[in-house]
């Protein structure tokens, strides 16, 4: 590089989030630089056979360190570190370039159905004449000319040629010919139908070129795979390739539904711009079902990718499943008739509490519908605890983080990530001057600014080198250990033997670019934004969380929470409708937890049984 230039490797370390074309481009170029170095360093990939969680460990090293600190490192460990890198960053490009797909086509689509609903909202009064026009008419002409032919057919004293004489007089007549022509309501409300469907692919068109700005330079540049369902997809996508782009009626066609095959091909002419849009959003939907995966992605590979080796699995089945503790479950025949058996005893039990009056809060209506009411929650005959609390009414938020350490020792779990190559501990005044800072979006400069004895080196050289998430996460668990141990919390706890957990979901408005951001206008306007899904149990003690995009059902992390970590342990788990899902009381129930969901209206949801269950 120059004097004022930077490295390359130093640019490539954060990439951008942005869906602008510009920025877009610029990530498909560093890509290709990257392939280039991934194919020529493969043998060398090959041999060290790296799995991602060894490939993330090295790379993180690079990311953190400046240039000087990996070149002053010996030639081995140096080019380990390196090989690691542009791994990651192979990786990792092609599933920051996938996000970007996934969330421009998400927005063009949504914008080309609400732009479509539009239009069919304006015309609603127009085919409301055509249906008025077209009941009418069947009501005049077809129903009665119905009723009269099936009158003649059944009249014995008529021979069949006078029957076939009257029923083409009556069919002869004005009102029953009309109804039968080209001009009679049936066409015209099928024609505004063609034309409800054709006007949808218009809008598709009309946008095309927006999203071909953003799609089209990533979908050359990424190498898809796809299961034999996706055949004609994956055929399509590398004839797109190599006619970089330009295609014309030699595309293939076999990928897109029969109608838009005919919206594509409507009156002999071939809509290249409407390809291309059905062309990404079948893509999107392969990449959204699995159908299309990428070789090299942490977050996309082919699902087998993320199982056990299928070797290993055959060599030590046994031994996994027994490590596992899944040994119940090795039968599914009978896994699938002790699950049938305990179903159907606890619809018996349910249905006799109810009918026996045990249960007070359903009330059946004179329909046949049920309503459910909450229980009252009980008064609290608790004492005052503002006794027991320091008279003063603020506490200094370090003496908070330094006392808690004092019992909990959680700094020590905020180590360095390579044994070598770092110069001890920081000190406990820069630990708590980086959580305070990132922790209270201070801001570590201003941090800094008002802290005193910490240096701007130590504090940024801290949060960079100490706060990993496998670190925080560790240091956490130090902290809610202790409040598992202690009295106090206890206290609340309903059951002493069970412990009852929630999760939920919260909103925050992001305000710069973010590929995990998304549009909604309930929480954020015409702003953007992210879910925060936190884990707590009854003694308030949270243990869990994750943030993901705002579109993103809850019900995807709901296991995730509960198999997170060692101190808390669940009994029975509740979320509201958006954290339910079938899968989640199948795997809850697999894994030991009870899955207790809180619906807002309970008569909406649909009571399911197995295919062998009783009575």
């Amino acid at each position: 590089p120059g004097k004022t230039s930077a490295y390359k490797l130093t640019l490539m370390k954060k990439l951008s989030q942005s869906t602008k074309p510009s920025k877009v481009k610029e990530r498909v170029t560093d890509l290709d630089l990257v392939r280039d170095l991934y194919h020529q360093l493969g043998p060398a990939l090959q041999a060290l056979a790296l799995k991602p969680g060894g490939i993330l460990y090295y790379a993180y090293t690079v990311l953190r360190s400046e240039v000087f600190q990996l070149t002053r490192r010996d030639d081995p460990d140096r080019y380990l570190h390196l090989l690691a890198f542009i791994a990651h960053q192979y990786y990792r490009l092609q599933d920051n370039l996938v996000d970007v797909l996934l969330t421009s086509l998400r927005g063009f689509h949504n914008g080309a159905l609400r732009e479509h609903k539009e239009q069919c909202y304006g015309r609603r009064e127009q085919r409301n004449e055509v249906l008025k026009a077209l009941l009418s008419g069947f009501e005049r002409g077809l129903v009665g000319t119905l009723a009269t032919i099936g009158s003649i057919t059944e009249d014995r004293g008529l021979s069949d040629a006078d029957k076939v004489t009257r029923i083409r007089v009556l069919l002869a007549q004005r009102g029953t010919r009309r109804l039968l022509e080209k001009e009679n309501p049936v066409t015209e409300l099928k024609a505004s139908l063609v034309s409800e469907l054709d006007d949808y692919y218009k809008i598709l068109e009309s946008k095309s070129v927006w999203i071909q700005n953003r799609v089209s330079p990533i979908l050359k540049a990424l190498a898809f795979q796809g299961d034999p369902s996706a055949r004609k997809l994956v055929d399509a996508i590398e004839h797109f390739k190599d006619k970089d782009g330009t295609v014309d009626k030699s595309a293939p066609v076999g990928f897109p539904d029969p109608e838009e095959r005919a919206a594509v091909n409507k009156d002999g002419k071939f809509r290249v711009s409407l390809y291309k849009a059905l062309l990404f959003l079948h893509v999107q939907n392969g990449i959204k079902s699995g159908a299309l995966n990428l070789e090299h992605s942490y977050k996309y590979r082919p699902l087998d990718g993320y199982l056990i080796d299928r070797t290993r699995w055959q060599r030590d089945k046994q031994q996994l499943i027994e490590r596992a503790g899944l040994e119940g479950f090795v039968d599914p025949q009978k896994t699938l008739k002790e699950l049938d058996e305990a179903l159907h005893q606890q619809y018996l039990l349910t249905n006799h509490n109810i009918a026996d009056g045990k249960n007070p809060h359903i009330k059946f209506k004179k329909n046949g519908s049920f309503s459910l009411s909450t229980p009252k929650q009980e008064d609290s005959d608790a004492e005052p605890l503002q006794p027991y609390f320091p008279e003063r009414r603020f506490v200094p938020l370090v003496e908070v983080l330094a006392t808690v350490n004092r019992f909990t020792h959680y700094v020590e779990e905020l180590q360095h990530p390579q044994q070598r190559y770092h110069h001890g501990k920081p000190s406990e005044p820069a630990i708590y001057a980086g959580v305070i800072g990132i922790g209270c979006a201070i801001g570590l400069h201003r941090m800094m600014r008002i802290s005193r004895g910490i240096t701007e080196a130590e504090l940024e050289h801290t949060v960079n080198w100490h706060f990993t998430l496998d670190g925080l996460q560790a240091a956490s668990d130090h902290v809610v250990r202790l409040m598992d141990r202690l009295d106090l919390p206890n206290l609340v706890r309903r059951l002493p033997d069970q412990l009852h957990t929630s999760s939920d979901g919260q909103k925050f408005e992001v305000r710069v670019d973010s590929l995990n951001a998304n549009y909604s206008f309930k929480y954020f306007g015409k702003e953007q934004g992210v879910a925060a899904y936190t884990f707590r149990d009854e003694r308030d003690l949270l243990w869990y969380s994750t943030v993901f995009s705002a579109a993103e059902r809850e019900s995807a992390y709901v296991i995730d929470g509960l198999m997170h970590n060692e101190v808390v342990k669940s009994d029975i788990h509740s979320t509201d409708a958006f954290g339910f899902s079938e899968m989640v009381f199948a795997v809850s129930h697999l894994l030991g937890f009870s899955y207790a969901p809180r619906f807002k209206n309970l008569k909406r949801q649909r009571l399911t049984a197995s295919g062998t269950a009783k009575g």
